[in-house]
């Protein structure tokens, strides 16, 4: 006999209220770093994943079209006015560095590197929000699952079938 396995995500997300509350720390507010407020808004607003985010290069930024094209996804992504403005304060504090690190999201040991931060970097940057950057992901692929097509999320977010059909 097989017990039926209960469907769809079963994992943590955010209320609509928490996501205000996010958004208002990372677009208006002074408290969060740059790489803090980069992170939560690419994550929460355009489902960013953790290798994503450390994989991605000033090579993958349309300056021009305000777009980037994460790794992995084959459509390049128009940024928003707060993760645009957060996008540029990473920008600005990886140019204080002085580093040849080619990544968009450079660390004190990345600097002298040409390596990726690493996942932990991305994880402890949202630290001070209280977060995992998968709530984030999961709030927003929730979203996008109910309001879009499954092909079209699909195709939008580089995901195979199987990885996004559990947000349905």
């Amino acid at each position: 006999m097989e017990a039926p396995q209960p469907r769809g995500f079963s994992g943590s997300t955010l209320t609509l209220d928490e996501q205000r509350v996010l958004y208002h720390r990372w677009s208006a507010g002074e408290a969060a770093l740059p790489h803090e407020a980069f992170i939560g808004l690419a994550a929460l607003l355009h489902a960013a994943t953790t290798t994503e985010l450390r994989h991605l290069t000033l090579m993958d930024i349309g300056t021009a079209s305000r777009t980037v094209r994460f790794p992995g996804r084959s459509v390049d992504l128009a940024l928003d006015d707060a993760t645009w403005r957060a996008l540029e304060a990473c920008l600005t504090h990886r140019q204080a560095l002085n580093t040849d690190n080619p990544h968009v999201l450079v660390t004190r040991l990345t600097r002298v590197t040409t390596d990726p931060a690493g996942a932990a970097h991305i994880r402890d940057s949202l630290a001070p929000a209280g977060l995992l950057p998968r709530t984030l992901r999961s709030t927003r692929l929730l979203t996008l699952a109910d309001e879009l097509d499954i092909k079209q999320l699909t195709v939008a977010l580089g995901m195979s079938y199987g990885g996004t059909a559990h947000y349905r």
